[in-house]
């Protein structure tokens, strides 16, 4: 399994990329960097080139972030042809970098906005998830959605609801993303793991308590995660996704924690 972390968490400039953690994590040893990529799209050409080209050393193989909350994917102001535009654009953007993975999280796009029936944001939800599939598949993307929790959403809290929709829709490049942090905040079972199997396709991970890197004695159990992972044959990428003080000491923690509990 693959060792990453989602730098946007750790931002501390204006683009709000985190980019400027990137030597933190080639140096504690991690595989990979996830890169948001509604913030990488607010880049002018000329940026994102110059931004792209200082990352030596280490892969950009997942971008989260995929959607800024100006585009809408439910209510009424959603406009399935413009949203397409963006992905269309995003998408290429991401190849270009190497990206294997995008995660749909983007709790502000998503949201159903008060008053707007749940079933029809669900159908224009799954509608937008098909016509993902058509555009990522030639591009070797997976689109992973991914569950949140019901202080940060209203729509796709649990991996149980986010498995059904996957499960609806049966497309070969729209998976499921489980994430250990929402997952203890909404108290969900890991019995959910086993019935999803071969469709969880990421993962990522922090410790409930402040949402940071996962360290020793944070109060959390790893082992029975990892190990429910284990018997599904999961052995693709997790990313830590936390806050922190301490990038570079916190890394290294985190990754000699997980790796001891890794398959």
């Amino acid at each position: 399994m693959k060792l990453g972390c989602c730098v946007s968490m750790l931002a501390s400039t204006a683009t709000k990329i985190g980019d400027e953690n990137i030597p933190d994590f080639k140096e504690c040893g991690y595989d990979y960097i996830e890169l948001p990529l509604a913030q990488v799209m607010d880049l002018s050409p000329e940026d994102f080139t110059k931004m792209y080209q200082q990352i030596e050393g280490i892969a950009v193989e997942v971008c989260n972030n995929f959607f800024p909350p100006s585009v809408r994917l439910t209510g009424e102001e959603h406009n399935l042809e413009k949203t397409l535009e963006y992905v269309k654009r995003a998408t290429q953007r991401a190849a270009t970098m190497g990206v294997e993975v995008i995660v749909l999280g983007s709790g502000g796009a998503k949201n159903i906005p008060e008053g707007f029936p749940y079933a029809r944001a669900k159908e224009q939800f799954t509608a937008l998830l098909y016509k993902l599939q058509d555009i990522v598949a030639p591009l070797g993307i997976t689109v992973v959605l991914e569950p949140l929790n019901s202080l940060e959403s209203n729509f796709v809290l649990t991996a149980a609801e986010g498995l059904e929709i996957v499960k609806e829709v049966n497309c070969d490049n729209i998976k499921l993303l489980v994430d250990y942090y929402h997952m203890r905040m909404e108290n969900e079972s890991l019995e959910v793991l086993a019935k999803a199997g071969k469709d969880i396709r990421h993962l990522h991970i922090a410790a409930k308590d402040g949402r940071v890197f996962p360290h020793e004695n944070d109060g959390e159990d790893y082992k029975p995660f990892f190990d429910s992972l284990k018997a599904i044959g999961y052995d693709a990428r997790i990313s830590v996704e936390g806050f922190s003080k301490n990038v570079r000491e916190d890394a290294k923690n985190a990754a000699k924690l997980l790796r001891g509990v890794m398959p």
